[in-house]
């Protein structure tokens, strides 16, 4: 890749997730505070919050798969409803810290309000849900729906159905036999 081309998009990647965390700060979503961006070095640095991913937490048993899948869900749905897809909404993305959840890395957020752009995300959850956690898998899912649901209101229903809709498409079909066939998500 040509230097200067690469250097370009350092800058708007980094000028864009700045912007991304700023908007999720000042609508008071809990992620980590923005302390400088130096875009043309592709730096921000934040704030560390120290405590454990919700993976971890769920694996080793510190927190209720129902309470942890319906705040993920409703955290998502804040998102979403200001415009926002998150990109990477896995259990390796939140951090609990005092018994609050925060959403972290915003790599690779977009604006966006498209229907099946918030699809992959609450489809992307399901799928690390039942990669990394599958014994209580369809309980995390169906609570982040729930969560989902009540964050986000009337529009998440569509954003649900769709998503069922994507393990329908070329690269998921091998998860048919995932939470969404055993369930009513309409």
């Amino acid at each position: 890749m040509d230097p200067e081309l690469a250097r370009s998009l350092i800058v708007l990647r980094t000028i864009k997730e700045s912007k991304i965390i700023a908007i999720i700060n000042k609508n008071g979503i809990p992620s980590p505070h923005i302390l400088f961006s130096l875009p043309k070095a592709g730096l921000i640095g934040m704030e560390y919050l120290e405590g454990n991913t919700l993976k971890e937490a769920l694996e080793q048993g510190l927190v209720d798969p129902r309470i942890a899948g319906r705040v993920a869900g409703e955290i998502i749905g804040r998102v979403h409803s200001i415009g926002i897809v998150h990109g990477d909404p896995t259990t390796s993305n939140y951090i609990l810290k005092n018994n609050n959840y925060y959403l972290i890395d915003y790599g690779l957020s977009e604006f966006s309000d498209r229907l099946e752009d918030r699809a992959v995300d609450i489809h992307l959850f399901r799928r690390a849900a039942l990669a990394a956690h599958a014994k209580y898998a369809e309980v995390l899912v169906e609570s982040f729906l729930e969560g989902y649901r009540a964050s986000l209101g009337e529009p998440a229903d569509k954003v649900i159905e769709r998503a069922s809709k994507l393990e329908l498409m070329g690269r998921y079909v091998a998860e048919r036999r995932t939470v969404w066939s055993r369930q009513k998500y309409s």
